[in-house]
């Protein structure tokens, strides 16, 4: 559903079509990790090559770390949104990400289910970049709520009539998807320029052209909420 935006050949050889995007301005940008042989994570036990991919952002909290700051360092994005899959679901806007310390414990990477990948499993504070360290524990007990503009976001994905549309008020949960949602939110949290960041869950039974047509529709709201003309250039 993301290809079209990526720029790189390998994942989208009929070229990038984010530039100056429906000419709203921005230019976007996708990034993702493929799974070979049959691109479905989920035929792999949790940990597996199949189920872990190749390239950016593999199901490796390290990998997911590493590889989200090098790109913001990189592009210094003014919006991120993140995608991950999972569940019974249509199209699910998360409310809110973190909070998974409120039973306590001192070791905020356990707050993180295993992902039984390499030898650190979960984020750990010498595995995982400061930055991300830092959001574990700022969001440890209180939660980070999610700076998309969810409700246009909601109408927007639901005109298009191809799955349910919810504005879920929970989390992503403990594992990959909540990690990297944590992470487009606290982007934004701490970045001057950046006026949006959360987290879309998917469904398993959203089929790839309409979750590509709901990605449309859901960046098309983001971008709109924030006219180019009124951002701050970071550089």
């Amino acid at each position: 559903m993301l290809r079209a935006f990526s720029a790189q050949p390998e994942h989208n050889p009929n070229g990038w079509v984010g530039e100056n995007w429906r000419g709203l301005g921005y230019d976007v940008y996708a990034f993702f990790p493929e799974f070979p042989p049959d691109g479905d994570p989920t035929n792999d036990p949790i940990g597996s090559p199949g189920s872990v991919g190749q390239g950016d952002l593999q199901v490796d909290y390290q990998d997911t770390s590493a590889d989200f700051w090098a790109i913001v360092d990189a592009l210094e994005p003014h919006a991120v949104v993140t995608f991950s899959r999972g569940g019974a679901i249509g199209w699910e806007i998360e409310a809110v990400e973190g909070g998974h310390g409120v039973g306590g414990g001192d070791d905020p990477a356990l707050d993180w289910i295993s992902d039984g990948f390499g030898e650190q499993t979960r984020p750990t504070q010498d595995s995982v970049d400061a930055r991300s360290w830092a959001a574990m524990n700022d969001h440890r007990v209180e939660r980070a709520a999610s700076l998309l503009p969810m409700a246009a976001i909601e109408d927007a994905a639901n005109a298009l009539g191809v799955t349910s549309v919810e504005i879920e008020q929970g989390t992503s949960g403990s594992y990959l998807s909540g990690f990297l949602g944590l992470h487009g939110i606290a982007y934004a949290e701490s970045t001057p320029h950046a006026v949006a960041g959360g987290h879309i869950h998917v469904g398993f039974g959203v089929p790839v052209e309409d979750a590509a047509a709901l990605t449309e529709a859901s960046l098309e709201a983001v971008l709109q909420a924030h006219p180019v003309e009124t951002l701050d250039c970071p550089r």
